[in-house]
């Protein structure tokens, strides 16, 4: 199990091999904007608090149960409007390249934070753009 830390929130990795999970501990003000994965079906179980999902369709919130599947190419984010960490599993299949994504972020971020530039150059090694 690593923990890697996602450019400010906790990411504990508990599996790793052609089916992405992990645990993503999300204070508050965290905020991850619209991007689309090319490869990677991603989903989203809220396990404990409520999270702000922006979509296509705009705005909504997703409360504790909440599932939130996304195919590749499907523009989606989120943020942490609570002042209460939300707790989330992140699925990813076939993963490889959100778990190799989230572990560049980890080392990148060891020298200081990242710009928004560097964050989406990062991003786009690994299929995914913002936008």
């Amino acid at each position: 199990m690593d923990t890697l830390d996602v450019l400010g929130a906790p990411m504990i990795v508990k599996r790793d091999d052609g089916l992405f999970l992990a645990e993503h501990p999300i204070p508050p003000g965290y905020f991850v904007p619209p991007h689309r994965h090319a490869d990677d079906e991603e989903m989203l179980y809220v396990m404990e608090g409520e999270l702000t999902l922006l979509d296509e369709a705009g705005e909504r919130r997703a409360a504790a149960g909440s599932a939130l599947r996304f195919s590749p190419g499907t523009l989606h984010g989120f943020r942490n409007d609570t002042a209460g960490t939300v707790r989330l599993l992140v699925i990813a299949q076939p993963g490889v390249q959100a778990a190799e994504m989230f572990r560049h972020f980890d080392r990148a971020g060891r020298a200081g934070p990242l710009a928004p530039a560097d964050i989406a150059a990062i991003a786009g090694e690994y299929g995914v753009r913002f936008g």
